[in-house]
């Protein structure tokens, strides 16, 4: 009796950490909104069901009519927060397109990856929505 409640136990504890794992198998997909001031690089704004994302760009490089930039984004849905580390481009037909890893918290170590797209406004309030991608760190 006890080597049996002791086996329901360990698998049951397999079996959780198994669920964990293929419940992260496929990319987890986030929309946002965010509102940017442009003219400081600082961004704020809704994600998931009731979430929060805020963004603060490190660098910011023009390129002809595209830039190139790094940033950091940290996003909090639920009991869950994670803080990501980013770069890509901006391109002049209204879209960035981003990829980094997840830096610290939940998902640490997965690879992201962001397109936003300019949905309208000036540079001091300029709005933007898209969807995040957060895949498994490859082994």
């Amino acid at each position: 009796m006890k080597r049996t409640f002791v086996l329901m136990a360990v698998l049951g504890v397999v079996s959780f950490a198994a669920a964990q794992a293929s419940a992260f198998s496929a990319p987890i997909v986030i929309s946002y909104e965010k509102t940017c001031d442009l003219t400081v690089g600082h961004c704020v704004g809704t994600a998931g069901n009731g979430g929060t994302i805020e963004m603060q760009v490190t660098s910011l490089r023009g390129s002809g009519d595209a830039a190139q930039l790094t940033l950091t984004e940290w996003i909090t849905i639920g009991n869950s927060s994670f803080t990501a580390e980013m770069n890509g481009h901006e391109s002049p037909a209204g879209f960035i397109v981003l990829n980094g890893t997840v830096t610290e918290g939940a998902f640490l170590g997965a690879q992201v990856h962001q397109r936003s797209n300019f949905m309208g406004g000036p540079l001091t309030a300029s709005e933007w929505g898209g969807e995040l991608q957060l895949a498994p760190a490859s082994a």
